[in-house]
């Protein structure tokens, strides 16, 4: 194997591929990617046996191969070159070699065929998505799922298709128990009723991939039984689903509320990211009390102080005083985009419900918490 390949093209494929390659020593070639030249690119694989990646970036071949080589000594040894073309050829021994200018480097390489192929998951029947629409989606519910809970299926994300007036519905859900959020959106395709539950790293990549600078288009998304295909400008990653059933999560969301209040959302931001500077860190406990014309945020640490702020709302109805963990709270408001929000509760035991103004299919709850 032998290619020249200018270093920005490359360093995109290994850039990418970072978040894939396992860390773990478990199995030593899962640390390691693979680099297929043929024709007139050059396909960079990872997989860490859950995720697998792959994309293909232009190369001048001159002579076709394959050979697995670590990826993280590979991105650092060409995020540090200049920026030039770099040849990488491969030696007797499966030896890499790197060349570029006076740098010189030669990484110990394995066969391509010690390396796990990725799963094959038929492109028939494969939706069309608008990349932003996906992405938000991603951005306004991952932070809910939960990290490595004993329950297994909350470690992903629940995806439900159903066919609606007006298109495709795609539901997604996040949860750890302690948090939810739950987002609609519908889009012109077509697929039979399906719900799956879609691991959360998975879900990571995949919103890295849609964050990136190139041009914004649509993504395709295809599944198996076992799978979720996403097909995007030469890029495919394929993901093992997470089996199992779901909570029933709709029991969690309020249906309906006996006191409302809408307030400025980066008001509340910078009051509650104020008063939980002195809560206390293993429970990020803030206690959240309505009145009639004003909302009063507080906290109470005795190894460091006391805090409270008071801001003026448009409330007329019962007070309630209700707890929450601050740091859940920073995570609903961190992913809303709109100036104004609504917080509707019941009592100091009740979840709260957090909406944007004007987006009824956006819904986040947070579990209280004793203060």
């Amino acid at each position: 194997m032998k290619l020249t390949i200018k270093k920005e093209e490359i360093l995109k494929g290994l850039q990418r591929i970072q978040g894939v390659v396992e860390k773990k020593n478990t199995m030593p070639i899962l640390s390691n990617m693979l680099l297929i030249a043929e024709g007139s690119s050059i396909e960079i694989v990872a997989t860490d046996l859950e995720i697998g990646l792959r994309g293909r970036y232009a190369a001048e071949v001159e002579k076709p191969g394959a050979v697995t080589v670590s990826a993280k000594k590979m991105y650092e040894i060409v995020r540090e070159l200049p920026a030039e073309d770099l040849q990488i050829k491969v030696e007797d021994g499966n030896w890499v070699k790197i060349i570029s200018g006076r740098s010189q480097f030669k990484l110990v390489g394995l066969p391509k065929d010690e390396y796990p192929s990725l799963p094959d998951v038929a492109e028939e029947g494969m939706i069309a998505i608008d990349g932003e629409i996906l992405r938000d989606m991603i951005k306004k519910t991952l932070y809910s799922v939960g990290e490595n809970d004993a329950r297994y299926v909350l470690n992903g994300l629940f995806v439900h298709m159903s066919q609606v007036k007006g298109g495709l519905n795609i539901r997604m859900v996040g949860t750890d128990g302690h948090r939810l959020s739950m987002i609609d959106r519908v889009i012109d395709a077509k697929h039979k009723e399906e719900s799956l539950i879609i691991p959360k790293k998975a879900m990571l990549e995949l919103r890295r991939i849609l964050e990136e600078d190139s041009p914004k288009g649509e993504l395709r998304l295809g599944f198996s039984k076992n799978h979720a295909l996403f097909k995007r400008d030469g890029l495919v990653m394929v993901s093992k689903l997470i089996d199992g059933n779901y909570p029933n999560y709709l029991q969690v969301v309020p249906a309906k509320s006996t006191k409302k209040v809408t307030i400025a959302k980066d008001v509340f931001t910078h009051a509650v990211k104020r008063v939980s500077i002195l809560s206390k860190e293993k429970t990020n406990a803030v206690k959240m009390q309505l009145e009639e014309g004003r909302l009063i945020l507080s906290t109470n640490n005795p190894e460091v102080g006391e805090a409270s702020e008071e801001l003026a709302v448009d409330y007329k109805g019962d007070s309630v005083a209700i707890g929450f963990n601050s740091r859940y709270l920073m995570d609903v408001l961190s992913a809303m985009d709109r100036q104004t929000i609504a917080l509707e509760l019941n009592d100091a035991l009740s979840p709260c419900l957090i909406t944007e103004e004007g987006d009824e299919h956006y819904k986040c709850v947070v579990m209280p918490m004793r203060v």
